[in-house]
């Protein structure tokens, strides 16, 4: 087994969620239940129950889980099959249907379970502060402790810094940590641009030096996602900087007031004065996406999964002679990866679920968590499981697609992992404050200094809430 293919930088924090109520959480759940005990459920896919739940009792055991995975999510492309195969192994025995939620609307969908004390089953994640003054410590999970002892096959496949962050102080995790990490990096068109370097270990001066005037698909709007992720490799790039946004996994960042932050603030100015490319000022991530692949813009910044995007069934989405087979991929210059280990997973389990669907959900846990479906998603959406060892089929099929076998040479022992801001500070701030102030940032309507001030007041206001 290889333990450790690369370092992931050491994180000294760790979420303390104890089994005694907090009073303002239990105010808050009690509250919930009380009051909207009765309300109406969501839309849900024609067929779908009106609420998640589960039946057996001698014939097969089939629940109904939300998931914004679904349609045209991009999320679908994998999960949606991936489900269909549990279903078709366990067929007779066990049974998953999906309930099409929004993205934007799935975490008030689970809230609104939550209220009505109908969790479904298996819960596909959440949001993050929710679950973990909320929900967890309210004793709405189902303890994974005493299952994961039991099944070495999957616990010994887990981060070490994920299991740590979901272990509580009485030894309880409610959230399955991940075994998988998907680094951030940056895709480049090298009919564009070529420059024939490890770009990874350059210095971010070194970096910018060799960029020279190409352009950069920017998202701006929204929550500014491109911008978002080059700011944190900017930031990390500065001594200091992984440790200052990691600080954030425990307690939200609310003080910008930093060199730290300031210094790539300026940086990012710059680039967005300079190389950004035409109409990225107020551009959503889909016109930055399309920016890239019509030929304006010489690199993107977003994640593995953005490989399916190059391949030539999508080539529909191509314009201006752009050709999927010119794109390369790179992690950050420092050999940046963006990427948080100390987080909770994607599923947790209720702890309302039956005895039968408890079986369900665990056998589902166990397959997701095979070493087959691993390499499945790794080969669909990139990234790196650090302690499965690969088949060789699974690394001949990797090197088949040029943008994940660059990633993956990119991911080393030598791989620092830095968090995206936008996950370390509160999330009205990043899923709009920031974006919106980002196109004062580009005509230089704010200094760095103003926008760092602008950002401290934002996420101080907003932790007062």
């Amino acid at each position: 087994m290889a333990d450790s293919r690369f370092k992931i930088c050491p994180c000294q924090v760790k979420r303390r969620i104890t089994m005694k109520k907090k009073l303002i959480a239990g105010i808050l759940a009690g509250s919930m239940l009380a009051a909207l005990a009765g309300c109406g459920g969501g839309e849900t896919d024609p067929g779908a129950a009106d609420s998640p739940s589960g039946s057996g009792s001698g014939g097969v055991i089939e629940i109904t889980i939300p998931s914004y995975k679904t349609g045209e999510n991009v999320g679908a492309v994998f999960f949606e099959p991936q489900v269909e195969r549990f279903n078709q192994l366990y067929e007779g025995q066990y049974k998953i249907n999906l309930e099409s939620v929004p993205q934007d609307g799935f975490n008030d969908r689970l809230k609104q379970l939550a209220q009505q004390n109908m969790l479904p089953v298996l819960v596909q994640g959440g949001d993050v502060d929710w679950m973990a003054n909320i929900a967890f410590p309210n004793g709405m999970a189902y303890d994974l402790s005493e299952w994961l002892n039991e099944t070495p096959a999957v616990k010994d496949l887990l981060l070490e810094d994920g299991l740590e962050y979901c272990t509580n102080e009485d030894g309880s995790i409610y959230s399955l940590p991940l075994a998988t990490v998907r680094p951030t990096g940056f895709f480049y068109n090298s009919a564009l641009w070529d420059p024939q370097e490890d770009l990874s270990a350059m210095s971010m001066d070194e970096f910018l030096t060799a960029l020279g005037d190409q352009k950069i698909a920017f998202s701006t709007a929204e929550n500014g996602w491109v911008a978002a992720l080059f700011l944190t490799a900017l930031i990390a790039e500065e001594v200091g900087g992984v440790e200052w946004l990691q600080s954030g996994v425990e307690t939200k960042i609310t003080d910008f007031n930093t060199p730290i932050f300031i210094n790539a603030v300026a940086r990012l100015q710059e680039l967005l004065q300079n190389n950004a490319a035409p109409n990225s000022i107020g551009a959503a991530y889909a016109d930055a996406a399309n920016s890239f692949m019509s030929n304006q813009a010489a690199l993107i910044s977003n994640g593995p999964w953005m490989s399916t995007d190059f391949a030539e069934t999508n080539s529909a989405n191509w314009s201006n002679g752009f050709n999927g087979a010119d794109v390369r991929a790179s992690l950050f210059p420092g050999q940046v990866g963006i990427a948080n280990t100390a987080c909770f997973g994607e599923w947790w389990i209720s702890a309302s679920a039956s005895e039968e669907e408890l079986e369900l959900a665990k056998a589902f846990l166990e397959f997701v968590y095979s070493p087959e479906e691993l390499e499945a998603f790794l080969l669909a959406e990139g990234g790196d499981a650090p302690k499965l060892e690969y088949s060789d089929g699974f690394k001949a099929q990797q090197g088949e697609t040029q943008v994940l076998a660059d990633l993956a040479a990119d991911t080393t022992e030598e791989t620092v992992f830095a968090p995206c801001i936008l996950d370390m500070i509160p999330a009205s701030v990043a899923n709009s404050d920031f974006g919106r102030l980002l196109p004062s940032l580009a005509d230089g309507t704010y200094s760095p200094e103003e926008f760092a001030q602008w950002m401290t007041d934002s996420a101080t206001a907003a932790t007062a809430e």
